[in-house]
């Protein structure tokens, strides 16, 4: 397993957790003030229908009141096609009282968890 953490802000941390299933990949992403499981995204790589490149398809499950399918869908999706896999993001960010401003910053700090798992497996398969 790789865990990887984030400072998002006032001492807030969001995490992600990644856990390597035979070729696929089991994806926690979780943090705030209530780390929780709001949305489920599974995704698979496909050829994409434009017949250019790879896509994805996924399935997400989310939670009532839950709004943290777009974070999950964007890791799984992504990390589908970068690496050729199932992926499987279980995700769940809460900050209480959030503001809009907020709201923004937890996407960049989900984005920079992200970006360090993509290089870190660039890195890796340039040893």
């Amino acid at each position: 397993m790789k865990c990887y953490r984030e400072e998002l802000f006032e001492g807030l941390f969001i995490r992600a957790d990644l856990i390597p299933m035979g070729k696929d990949i089991t994806l926690a992403v979780y943090g705030g003030d209530v780390p929780h499981v709001g949305s489920v995204v599974i995704a698979q790589p496909r050829q994409s229908l434009t017949g250019n490149g790879i896509s994805a398809t996924s399935s997400v499950y989310n939670l009532l009141g839950h709004k943290d399918e777009e974070v999950a869908r964007v890791f799984a999706e992504t990390l589908a096609k970068e690496w050729m896999c199932t992926v499987v993001c279980a995700c769940g960010i809460h900050v209480e009282e959030i503001t809009k401003e907020q709201i923004g910053l937890v996407r960049d700090c989900c984005g920079r968890l992200l970006n360090r798992m993509l290089k870190e497996k660039k890195d890796e398969r340039d040893l």
